[in-house]
């Protein structure tokens, strides 16, 4: 028994070892706990497998092989006259760092011998590079730039003079190495202290329900102590301070745009932010108190650039969080039961940041190893103490909750994507996660209560949303052509996709809301937009398209609007994307009234408009999670 139970503790779950992710080895795991699905570990018996066998005859043409590959890379790269030219394939490989594997394997895969003149395949998604230099490597978006030349002069650098959009208001370069700091008098960028407690008061009433990192009881003596006396306390809790000021200012900014004295506030204090995370060296000696002023300042920032600054201050973010292993509970550690719910609250909103930052800018990436750490307890701050050695969640609406709902429903929504080939019902799978989050959060909600609107709201529109991408990506693994779709899903699709943009206007247009709306209005729903438009232009005569279109324009009338901050760069797309399906509407209009059948316009339920591009359709597109895309669209190139 007891040999057995060591072995065990040695080797990951079967599950864990299948999908070639970490496994915590414990008896069940967390992950399957956590996707519900039963764990199980290799017994004693089993035999550790052994790699085949090579004989010399294997051994010799397989360095025969290789030999081939290389003299011909090596012949192909000196006959280029430029060096700078054939450092890189069609791909974007370089020669030199391509493995033995790659070199020896041809495009189909298969391990025959090489002629020589086949060039590698890249294992992964290749990506769209504008001609500005900006890269996309978000697959449904990247595959319609590259069949669409009309599109691709949607790109435009982010210093395009011609752009339409709202230009920054700010820049973070500061962050990282800031000219002015010898030239400041920090003390000039400290509000009043009047000020200074209306600015705290603003944000414990607009943006701590929303941004919930801090510990209000804890923290509040140290937030008045610093009010009063700057000097006194420590570099990272200055930061702190400065971030509180910043997410203030920028939801009042969001009342009143063409405020000129908020415009100035928020470069003072963005500046006092950026002076005292270097003090506080952030980059070699992150803290949690620095990590909250990151976040803090991060959610915000979103409202005054949606340049890919904020892309790349995450990156920072995440690490500096790895390096002080947020990425483990705390409870390994031995830490008290509040520095572990802080922990958690950190960790749990730089991810959940993380891969909604990846849809403003058209990226997609792996997935971050997001660790062992548990989900925050759902339980308000006045329940939660130093004293105390163990809390549990509260089965109530508390100020946890509206946080809970994105960071649960990112975590389930990713582990449905990653594993919805493993499962044979994927209707009783997405009943299972909307009641899941209903029972859970939801059903608490008061909607009298505007943080409670908000979250119910919210996560409505985050469960529609899974819903839309999970049918696509099983249309897309069950291998479905455009030819055999069933019309009826695909308007059943479009209903659920309406239904979203139409919570989404819900939340914009409610009077209670408007206290949260400098962050709703920072949720451009891509996913929503892409999917509706796409099926507007294959779909242009429908019975649910006037509902759509109804949904679009409302939606773009909104961020037509002053107020309404920048959509960020794949929004020159959305609009061109609606262009094509007003022209397509159009066409289709003008064949009715003239009683002509052109060859691209669809005429009975089911068929499509051509659209310019050959065998698309809206369902035969894995519109998805924008971080598990990359791999099941590799084959659509």
């Amino acid at each position: 028994m007891d040999n057995q139970r060591r072995y065990n503790v040695e080797r990951s779950c079967l599950r864990c070892h299948e999908r070639k992710i970490r496994c915590d080895k414990k008896s069940p795991c967390v992950r399957c706990v956590r996707q519900g699905v039963a764990c199980q570990y290799p017994g004693p018996s089993r035999v550790k497998r052994q790699p085949p066998k090579k004989n010399m005859t294997d051994v010799a043409a397989r360095l025969e092989q290789l030999e081939r590959s290389i003299t011909a890379l090596v012949s192909e790269r000196s006959s280029q006259p430029s060096t700078s030219q054939t450092t890189q394939d069609t791909y974007g490989n370089s020669p030199d760092t391509l493995s033995a594997e790659a070199l020896a394997t041809p495009k189909s895969g298969s391990p025959v011998a090489s002629t020589g003149t086949e060039k590698p395949r890249f294992q992964g998604f290749r990506g769209f590079l504008g001609k500005d230099g900006r890269y996309i490597n978000e697959p449904l978006l990247s595959r319609v730039l590259e069949k669409e030349q009309e599109l691709q002069s949607a790109i435009g650098s982010p210093s395009d003079a011609s752009s339409p959009r709202r230009l920054p208001i700010l820049k973070a370069e500061g962050l990282i190495a800031n000219p002015l700091l010898m030239q400041l008098d920090s003390p000039e960028l400290y509000p009043s202290r009047w000020k200074a407690t209306v600015l705290w008061q603003t944000f414990l009433t607009r943006v701590d329900p929303l941004v919930k990192v801090i510990h209000v009881p804890s923290v509040q003596s140290q937030i008045f102590a610093a009010i009063n006396r700057p000097e006194s306390v420590r570099a990272d809790v200055r930061a702190l301070l400065f971030a509180i000021y910043f997410a203030a200012t920028t939801t009042l900014l969001s009342d009143d745009i063409h405020n000129q004295a908020h415009v100035a506030d928020l470069q003072r204090f963005k500046q006092g932010l950026e002076i005292s995370l270097y003090h506080a060296e952030f980059l070699d000696a992150p803290t949690i108190t620095s990590l909250q002023a990151m976040i803090i300042y991060q959610t915000c920032y979103r409202y005054s650039n949606s340049g890919r600054s904020g892309w790349t201050m995450h990156g920072l973010t995440i690490r500096a969080a790895q390096s002080i292993g947020l990425q483990r509970d705390g409870k390994h550690f031995k830490l008290p039961e509040l520095e572990c719910e802080l922990r958690r609250r950190l960790w749990w909103h730089i991810h959940a940041a993380d891969s909604r930052v990846t849809e403003d800018h058209g990226l997609s990436v792996p997935e971050n190893n997001i660790g062992d750490t548990d989900l925050p307890l759902n339980i308000d701050d006045q329940n939660l103490s130093e004293s105390a050695d163990t809390h549990v969640s509260q089965p109530q609406w508390t100020e946890m909750t509206f946080s809970l709902i994105i960071m649960e429903t990112s975590i389930r929504r990713q582990d449905i994507m990653s594993n919805l080939n493993e499962f044979s019902n994927a209707d009783q799978l997405l009943a299972d996660f909307r009641t899941s989050i209903e029972e859970k959060y939801l059903r608490h909600s008061d909607p009298d209560i505007p943080i409670q609107r908000f979250g119910f709201l919210l996560g409505q529109l985050l469960l529609y949303k899974t819903e839309i991408c999970a049918r696509q990506k099983l249309i897309h693994i069950r291998g479905q052509q455009a030819s055999s779709i069933d019309y009826e899903i695909s308007q059943k699709t479009l209903i659920v996709a309406c239904t979203a943009i139409e919570t989404g206007l819900e939340i914009h247009c409610d009077e209670l809301l408007r206290g949260f709306h400098w962050l709703a209005t920072t949720f451009t729903q891509y996913h929503l937009l892409t999917y509706i438009l796409w099926h507007l232009c294959v779909y242009p005569d429908g019975p649910h398209n006037e509902r759509a279109w109804r949904g679009v324009n409302m939606q773009f009338s909104m961020m037509e609007h002053p107020s309404w901050p920048d959509p960020g760069p794949k929004w020159s797309i959305i609009v061109q994307l609606k262009e094509k399906a007003v022209r397509a509407r159009q066409t289709r209009e003008s064949a009715q009234s003239q009683k002509i059948v052109p060859e691209t316009a669809a005429l009975e339920p089911g068929s499509s408009y051509n659209f310019d591009i050959d065998g698309w359709d809206p369902e035969s597109v894995d519109i998805s999670d924008w971080n598990s895309l990359a791999q099941s669209l590799s084959l659509l190139q």
